[in-house]
């Protein structure tokens, strides 16, 4: 298959299609059993219109505990963080670097044209990407539209 017929990689491919969400008023441990049975490390919150308002990730509930607070009193719009920030689906990965580096945020989501969540992406996914990309010659493209070698 020749370049030009390949189709553009989009960094939702790379992402977590995995867009756990709880409710703004669902108790903390409800919010950290969702993270355990879904083996994840961040929740994205939505409020009673289903619009993502904050994200609460697992650093989030140990703070908690290490400050000998209760996470058993809280709900997850108290802890929440609001300032989430989004990339869009053709984001170039030195972009996303490049954010990851400027920011202490560990995970971005990733929305549509239509400002939907449909993806979360790593800090750790895109530094092991970069560092990897360095040693062999990588090209993210679908699987579907990859070349066969003989």
């Amino acid at each position: 298959m020749s370049t030009e017929n390949r189709e553009k990689f989009s960094i939702v491919n790379a992402a977590s299609r995995d867009v756990i969400t709880c409710h703004v008023d669902d108790s903390l441990p409800k919010v950290a059993k969702l993270m355990v049975d879904n083996w994840i490390s961040s929740v994205f919150v939505k409020d009673d219109n289903d619009k993502v308002v904050g994200i609460i990730t697992d650093g989030v509930i140990f703070r908690l505990v290490a400050k000998e607070k209760d996470p058993r009193i809280y709900k997850a719009g108290d802890v929440m963080v609001r300032d989430i920030i989004t990339v869009s689906e053709d984001v170039s990965m030195d972009e996303l670097k490049t954010l990851f580096d400027k920011t202490k945020v560990k995970r971005v989501g990733v929305v549509n044209k239509q400002g939907q969540i449909v993806g979360v992406i790593s800090k750790k996914w895109v530094n092991q990407f970069k560092k990897y990309t360095r040693y062999y010659e990588i090209q993210l493209q679908p699987k579907d539209t990859a070349e066969k070698r003989v």
